[in-house]
């Protein structure tokens, strides 16, 4: 087992035991190293308060647990880790965030993960109206149409018909889901993520069998937003989760962009709830708009230090397992 490998097992494992940003995780590994800090925490039985919820009541050696359950997860997934290039160097915005940050990524595909400089999410409500939909398609179709690539979440409405809009113009759209890709989620759009499965990627910071629940989807917010180069909100009413996809954008220094609705639409009221409150977001009609704010960056960075391209000089890690890239 080459060191990288042993990184990936130890990263894994971590990822099936506890929740991503868990603090005393993500201190061990930035500390000691995913390897010594796997050790470490599972040295003695972890305290039930640290383990995911599915893994809490199991019987058993966590070590041996977490192993069995990685091995059984990588059957249908494959694990990326901060040591691989691929990995999307807009997480770096997430470091230090409390119940944001994870250890790896989780995949299923064949597709690429996104690079900022070519990907944008599109999000919005689920109770999508005709207009919406409407935008929502023409806007993933002209993404792809421009080399670019749709990121989105695997909910009903607006992210449905973005990632439908994608597949059916021969894009690789990502799907960012707040479960584990064994429980596909909501069940309605079962058949069309197993349809980006195949023509793209589905993509998770959660293990295989994790279930969907309400503290990983606020957590799943912000893994779409530093994933991309930017974030267009399509349709929302004032109290759509979607809006904190675009807020998280604009915190991490990325574009918000945010498609006017009818005045008369409850659901266009959250988009122009942001557009009166927030003087940093951007009104955006055609995938020309989404285009050249994705090209007029607030500097030459997006907000993290990172560039948007994928890292190839992070050098090999140390037998230790010592991160290269201070994770």
């Amino acid at each position: 087992m080459t060191a990288v490998d042993e990184i990936r097992t130890a990263r894994a494992a971590l990822s099936w035991l506890f929740e991503p940003g868990e603090p005393t995780v993500v201190a061990a590994v930035r500390q000691y190293g995913p390897v010594e800090a796997l050790d470490r925490l599972t040295a003695t039985t972890p305290s039930e308060g640290l383990l995911r919820v599915e893994v809490r009541h199991l019987p058993g050696n966590a070590r041996e647990l977490a192993a069995r359950g990685v091995h059984e997860g990588l059957a249908s997934c494959r694990v990326v880790i901060p040591e691989d290039i691929e990995w999307p160097t807009g997480l770096a915005a997430l470091t230090g965030e409390h119940g944001l940050d994870p250890v790896c990524l989780w995949a299923r595909g064949s597709a690429d993960l996104p690079v900022q400089g070519t990907s944008v999410t599109i999000i919005g409500a689920r109770a999508v109206t005709t207009y919406g939909q409407y935008v929502a398609e023409d806007l993933a179709v002209g993404v792809v149409g421009h080399d670019r690539l749709v990121v989105s979440t695997g909910d009903v409405g607006v992210g449905a018909a973005a990632l439908r809009a994608a597949c059916a113009a021969g894009g690789s759209p990502v799907a960012v889901l707040s479960c584990g890709l064994q429980h596909l989620y909501p069940a309605a759009n079962v058949r069309l993520l197993q349809r980006v499965a195949d023509t793209g990627l589905l993509l998770s910071a959660w293990p295989p069998d994790a279930h969907p629940a309400r503290h990983r989807s606020r957590s799943g917010r912000a893994l779409l937003a530093a994933l991309t180069g930017g974030t267009v909100i399509v349709e929302a009413g004032v109290r759509s989760t979607a809006i904190d996809v675009v807020r998280h954008a604009v915190r991490f220094g990325r574009p918000g962009m945010v498609v006017p609705g009818p005045v008369t639409s409850a659901m266009s009221a959250g988009c122009h709830m942001l557009l009166r409150d927030d003087s940093r977001m951007r009104v955006v009609c055609t995938v020309e708009d989404v285009l050249a704010e994705l090209s007029h960056r607030p500097d030459d960075t997006d907000g993290t230090g990172d560039t948007g391209e994928s890292d190839a000089s992070r050098g090999e890690p140390d037998a230790n397992g010592k991160p290269c890239a201070a994770r």
